[in-house]
């Protein structure tokens, strides 16, 4: 008699509940994606990621053009900045609508760090997230459209897979903490000041969540996280650094599915 092969079947925790099944490549994208944004950005490490969301608004914070953000370096200068309104001119600032960047993930541990990257490109409310390799290349890439479609491929792929987002946020895929997290009424700043990081003036608060010592700096230029940082009691866990920062409007080529089609 033949042997019978057995099927392989993808376990069903692996893949988010509101994700539809699509073509292997494409769960494989969307895995890996979903399972690195769980690890680095939930309250495994810190705490939960609520998507972009200010106090009081609904849906995505608001986003202005390139310069518009309502705080400037040298405005933050002039004012003193405590834990009693660090919150209230953070919330002031807003995410420029078209901007790109390179976020570096590093964890900690015993013995040695690990650091993962990956780019973001933003432009018309549309979020590109590549995943790079340690040779610098793009290894994989998600893209989510406003409709909470997204388009995942791997690098050399010819074809798209899509699904719906769901709760899985433009930050997850960015690995990237959401720092208006920091301004809920429940969370208890214990620190908050001025800093410069790489020359570009911050506003740096800290809290605890979850037994993780969190602080996060946002620029007063550019209204996006600079910087964060996770402590389990005084050890280093995890740092997000976020640089290349440029809010000049990316190509529209960067928007293109692997079949030519344009997204935006």
């Amino acid at each position: 008699m033949k042997p019978v092969k057995k099927e392989k079947h993808t376990p069903k925790h692996y893949l988010p509940d509101t994700t539809p099944k699509i073509a292997a490549a494409g769960a494989t994208v969307l895995v890996l994606l979903v399972v690195l944004s769980f690890v680095l950005s939930s309250g495994w490490m810190h705490g939960s990621s609520t998507g972009i969301i200010l106090p009081g608004s609904e849906g995505d914070s608001p986003t202005v053009g390139t310069g518009s953000a309502l705080l400037t370096g040298q405005s933050v200068d002039d004012i003193t900045i405590d834990v009693n309104n660090a919150k209230t001119v953070i919330a002031t600032l807003t995410r420029p609508a078209a901007y790109s960047s390179r976020i570096e993930n590093t964890i900690y541990y015993d013995g040695g760090s690990a650091a993962l990257y990956c780019h973001r490109y933003v432009r018309d409310n549309v979020v590109r997230t590549d995943t790079l390799g340690s040779d610098n290349q793009v290894q994989s890439t998600l893209i989510r459209v406003p409709d909470s479609k997204v388009y995942a491929w791997n690098a050399g792929d010819s074809t798209a897979y899509q699904g719906k987002a769901g709760d899985f946020t433009d930050d997850a895929a960015a690995m990237l903490p959401t720092y208006e997290d920091a301004l809920a009424d429940e969370v208890q700043l214990t620190a908050a000041g001025r800093q410069d990081i790489n020359g570009e003036p911050c506003i740096a608060v800290t809290f605890e969540q979850d037994g993780y010592r969190c602080v996060y700096a946002v620029s007063t230029v550019s209204g996006l996280l600079a910087q964060a940082s996770f402590y389990d009691g005084d050890t280093l866990t995890r740092k997000v650094t976020v640089s290349e920062l440029s809010t000049e409007t990316p190509d529209s080529e960067l928007f293109t599915l692997p079949d030519g089609e344009s997204v935006i």
